[in-house]
């Protein structure tokens, strides 16, 4: 039966590759979302607004440095591949007027010329449009702090300032809950307000897209790093318990064999890794390798003399230990948030899996390796 499930954990396992990694945010939400949740609201809101209501914003050290990250990203909403997905770049010089001493003096000049002889040839309507053109004589310029607060919402920073800061508004696309998709628009972002800034220090970009971003290349990148960690943290443990014995091989096949069918299974089932539940593997060498490790050692502890004898002096409570964490982890089978019950079904398949190689193939194979028994001398006569 091992062998068989070996087998069949092995088919899918041979075309893993990082496809298998979940880029799609937009499957990681509630799975009502599209019909009567946020999805179907927020879908609606967009379309409704045309932006997202919450911009990106982009911190520089200084007003020259924020003029450029402006301007950069104002170049790159140009870009075909990135203007369906910016919608406006937006600060302070957009909300208070810029050059306006220049401006003044402009105004001032013009309304020289309209000459007391050249206003009575013009209508009242005419005279009056000229006025609101140019303005009264007394104008002075406006500042940022006669600005209505919800014009600098975004731009207001702790310590009063208003313009080292850009804010970029997203336009609402599906490419967004795209991962790679993500992470290409946010690399360009990055890479467009930190070329060639003026100032010492790189203006940095922050909001949700960029963490998004982040999440998905941090579980690709390091993913495989923490759990192959896991797994040497379990070969450190088993080695310090059984040392360099045939034990030690044992236990770490058994837990290397439940992880395989974890694998397997989920390759199997469509489940695919995501930030969320790729913490199941690393959480799986660490819970699984105690099972096989604590049924080998009741086995040595009772000097060696049958591996069955083990599994029912321990077995009962190995199996009792690990029911209890799968209870756990279902509890997030009826969670409605897809990310949660992904992270729960993956951690059942792995103590699930774990449990059967500790249980049932490693006894089998210890069996197997027990010579036989001499049998029993006959009675005389």
């Amino acid at each position: 039966v091992a062998v068989v499930l070996t087998a069949a954990a092995l088919v899918p396992l041979r075309h893993f590759s990082l496809d298998e990694i979940e880029t799609d945010f937009s499957r990681l939400r509630r799975a009502d979302t599209w019909k009567n949740g946020e999805g179907y609201w927020g879908a609606r809101m967009n379309a409704m607004l045309g932006e997202y209501l919450t911009p990106l914003v982009v911190l520089a050290d200084s007003r020259e440095g924020a003029a450029h990250a402006a301007a950069s990203m104002r170049k790159l909403a140009t870009d075909s591949a990135y203007a369906p997905l910016i919608a406006k770049v937006r600060t302070i010089d957009d909300v208070v007027p810029v050059q306006q001493a220049e401006k003044l003096a402009e105004a001032a000049r013009l309304r020289a010329a309209f000459t007391p002889r050249l206003r009575s040839r013009m209508t009242d309507e005419q005279r009056a449009q000229v006025d609101r053109f140019l303005g009264p004589d007394d104008q002075k310029p406006l500042t940022w702090e006669q600005i209505p607060r919800s014009f600098t919402t975004g731009m207001r920073e702790r310590d009063g300032h208003v313009d080292r800061t850009v804010l970029i508004f997203p336009r609402p696309s599906r490419d967004l809950w795209q991962g790679p998709r993500l992470i290409g628009f946010v690399n360009a972002m990055r890479l467009a307000v930190t070329g060639g800034s003026p100032d010492a220090r790189a203006p940095r970009l922050a909001g949700g897209l960029p963490v998004s971003a982040d999440i998905v290349s941090s579980v690709q990148r390091d993913g495989p790093v923490v759990t192959l960690a896991a797994f040497g943290g379990a070969v450190l443990v088993v080695v310090a318990l059984f040392r360099l014995r045939a034990a030690t091989g044992l236990v770490l096949g058994a837990l290397l064999l439940g992880v395989l069918w974890m694998s397997g299974l989920a390759l199997g089932l469509g489940i695919k890794v995501n930030f969320c539940n790729f913490i199941a593997f690393p959480i799986t060498f660490g819970i699984g390798v105690e099972y096989a490790a604590n049924v080998l050692n009741r086995y040595e502890a009772e000097g060696k003399r049958d591996i069955l004898s083990a599994v029912r002096s321990t077995g009962a409570a190995v199996a009792v230990c690990s029911s209890t964490t799968i209870i756990g982890y279902s509890s997030l089978l009826v969670a409605d948030n897809r990310a949660l019950f992904l992270f729960g079904l993956l951690a059942v398949l792995g103590e699930a899996t774990c449990i059967l190689a500790a249980l049932v193939v490693l006894p089998a194979l210890m069996r197997l390796r027990q010579p036989p028994t001499a049998p029993a001398p006959a009675l005389p006569g």
